[in-house]
């Protein structure tokens, strides 16, 4: 370690990396010494408003050192900017809100020499647990990676404010991510997720996709394994996300999926090619008086015997989903779904 380090400070580049960021560091100290806490809590404000894109007031309540290169801010709430003539009528909404009970970073000057690169850790606590990780901007690449260990989502607000949907059960998180250096792309990394009695609803779910509102109710997925790695073609190309393993097993339904992702530069223009399937408790249908929405065409047109399967493609601004009797007899049948292009050949050809 000692020889790796001295071979790193004999670099020129390192050493002025170092400065750069103990300077840094030494003048967030002096600015939260010199200058009374509200002044400190009204700059990082608006800094965090900014980098919102001016979509969400901040608010925190309180802030502080943290291990002596870092800040700490606790009780940081987010509530979304929305015209009050959306939030008018019956069919008007309530703005978003996000509520974080503390946020935790600091500077890591020596993580910082050995992935050449400014380094930061932090931690996040979310109320149900402890997202910890660090992040690394440098030349050629940035590195993001994000822990946790029993996150409890039922007692984390977190997670359902972003999906709009209640949650619970378990989770543990390892996630390991490359991007390029300056453009918001997926360039490398690994996923895995392990949840266990994993539960979402109830809620409303709202889709053009369908004539009405569609009454979700409580549905358990129970155990979820995602593995999923990111790679890159050599020489340049499109960077795809490949699932390695999809699948969850619960008391009220079955999922799996399979295929891969081209990643675009924003997620909506990404073009998803994958398969999935799902099982569903008869029981469950019937009690939550669900068989009208199996028996709508795509359901219909991608079931085989007990498992229902679908493809997925188009991109995600503007999804194709479709119902594949091929699907619902699991990856080791189904065909991988085809790009656009050569689906609309073989409808010519048809």
């Amino acid at each position: 370690m000692r020889e790796r380090l001295s071979e790193l400070w004999e670099r020129p580049s390192f050493r002025v990396l170092a400065y750069v960021v103990f300077a840094v560091a030494m003048f967030g100290i002096f600015l939260v010494l010199t200058f009374p806490e509200r002044r400190v809590r009204q700059i990082v404000t608006v800094q965090l408003e900014k980098a919102l894109g001016h979509q969400y007031d901040v608010s925190i309540t309180e802030l502080g050192l943290w291990r002596l290169t870092g800040a700490q801010l606790e009780g940081v709430q987010l509530k979304e900017r929305v015209p009050a003539s959306e939030l008018i009528g019956a069919e008007g909404g309530l703005a978003q809100q996000i509520y974080v009970e503390r946020i935790s970073a600091r500077f890591a000057p020596l993580g910082s020499l050995l992935r050449r690169g400014a380094t930061v850790n932090y931690q996040v606590d979310i109320g149900g647990g402890v997202l910890s990780g660090s992040y690394t901007h440098g030349s050629e690449r940035r590195l993001v990676s994000v822990h946790s260990d029993d996150l409890d989502l039922r007692q984390s607000t977190l997670i359902a404010s972003f999906l709009g949907i209640p949650v619970f059960g378990q989770l543990d998180t390892d996630v390991e991510l490359e991007l390029h250096p300056t453009r918001p792309l997926l360039t490398g990394g690994e996923i895995a997720l392990t949840g266990r009695q994993f539960t979402v609803g109830p809620t409303v779910l709202r889709t053009e996709s369908l004539p009405v509102d569609l009454e979700v109710p409580m549905t358990n997925f129970g155990n979820i394994v995602v593995r999923a790695h990111v790679e890159s073609p050599e020489g340049g190309g499109t960077p795809r996300l490949v699932i390695d393993a999809f699948e969850t097993r619960g008391r009220d339904i079955n999922t799996e999926f399979w295929g891969h992702v081209d990643l675009g530069a924003q997620m909506g223009n990404s073009r998803p090619r994958l398969e999935m399937r799902l099982q569903v408790n008869e029981e469950y249908v019937t009690a939550n008086s669900l068989g009208v929405v199996f028996n709508m065409t795509e359901f219909r047109n991608g079931r085989h015997q007990d498992w229902y399967g679908f493809t997925l493609g188009g991109t995600f601004n503007d999804i194709a989903f479709r119902g594949a009797a091929t699907a619902a007899r699991g990856p080791s049948e189904a065909a991988e779904p085809a790009d656009d292009g050569e689906a609309e050949a073989d409808e010519d050809e048809g």
